[in-house]
């Protein structure tokens, strides 16, 4: 199968599902119960991303003062607790990052 049918393919489902759920004309209704679950699905697939980033980035769990993908994260946990804005928050969690992989570790 081709690439780009599966491309195709799979940007017409995603269309048609959030088509659906969004459009005024359609008269699809999702209840409380569904609503809250559906707040639960954002940090759930973020989790889901950046868990094997940290923990695993060289296919092996690695926890230690070496994994700069860890340094990185405990970093951005701990500017994030202290209430900056989320760009200034990212922009350093970048920086620490790439200064440990460029000088200090390698």
């Amino acid at each position: 199968m081709s690439y780009w049918l599966i491309i195709v393919a799979m940007a017409l489902i995603t269309f048609s599902v959030r088509y659906l759920l969004m459009a005024r004309s359609i008269p699809v209704r999702i209840g409380p119960r569904l609503q809250r679950l559906l707040t639960y699905s954002a940090p759930a697939v973020l989790t889901a991303l950046w868990v094997p980033i940290v923990f695993f980035p060289e296919d092996q769990l690695a926890i230690s003062t070496t994994n700069p993908y860890l340094l990185g994260a405990l970093v951005a946990i701990g500017l994030a607790c202290t209430r900056l804005s989320t760009l200034l928050v990212v922009g350093l969690s970048i920086g620490f990052f790439v200064t440990l992989q460029l000088w200090v570790l390698r």
